[in-house]
């Protein structure tokens, strides 16, 4: 019996042009003011730099470290400010977390960093018991299934009391569902197709309703 839904952020919840901005222009742009040199050279050198660390590191995720690390006279909560009119829901996201929050308890379990996640669900917050970030609360790269675990052990939930919803087929999908939860894959540009893959949260809720 599924009591708990768990939601991915970026590419589930809210799209991922603020994420895109903050990184691709706004860290170019400052590095760009800093050095004199021009946005595009600054970004082939910024991006340059991001891809030598990867994303199985955690300071890839990390923004006040790239701040440091490119001398940048900016705080991080500022930089997110500068784009915070980018952030959007997807249209769908009201209608769904109104209802899925009638009979069940919701959270959200995602890989970016708390800031991110406090900016960008600023709006929803009070539809969520809980939310948690992978890199920042349980210090791990990816969504693994000892992330889903810890959740479970905070929730006080058994594995199969708690059903996650996003749109990456591995960290949203196989690994909750490796972890005992159920998962439903969130494939938004229709490129998979099964019974637990659904095209938008919409579909989503009529699953859960119709088998749940």
């Amino acid at each position: 019996m599924i009591r708990i839904i768990s939601l991915d952020m970026d590419g589930t919840l809210v799209k991922s042009r603020f994420v895109d901005k903050v990184w691709m222009e706004g860290m170019p742009m400052l590095y760009a003011e800093k050095t004199g040199i021009d946005f595009s050279a600054a970004k082939e050198y910024v991006v340059g730099e991001y891809m030598k660390i990867g994303s199985d590191h955690l300071e890839w995720y990390d923004l006040l470290y790239w701040i440091n690390k490119f001398g940048l006279d900016i705080g991080k909560h500022e930089i997110l400010q500068m784009y915070e009119d980018e952030i959007e829901t997807y249209p769908e996201v009201q209608e769904v977390l109104d209802r899925l929050s009638e009979n069940y308890d919701l959270v959200v379990t995602s890989n970016a960093a708390r800031e991110f996640m406090d900016i960008e669900l600023d709006g929803l917050s009070d539809y969520f018991r809980e939310t948690f970030s992978a890199t920042s609360d349980f210090r791990e790269v990816k969504k693994s299934p000892l992330i889903y675990g810890a959740v479970c052990a905070h929730m006080n939930a058994r594995p199969f009391e708690v059903l996650h919803i996003g749109d990456h087929y591995h960290y949203d999908y196989e690994s909750p569902l490796e972890a005992g939860l159920d998962a439903l894959f969130l494939d938004r540009k229709g490129e998979r197709s099964g019974l637990e893959v659904v095209g938008d949260l919409r579909e989503a809720v009529e699953l859960i309703d119709g088998f749940m």
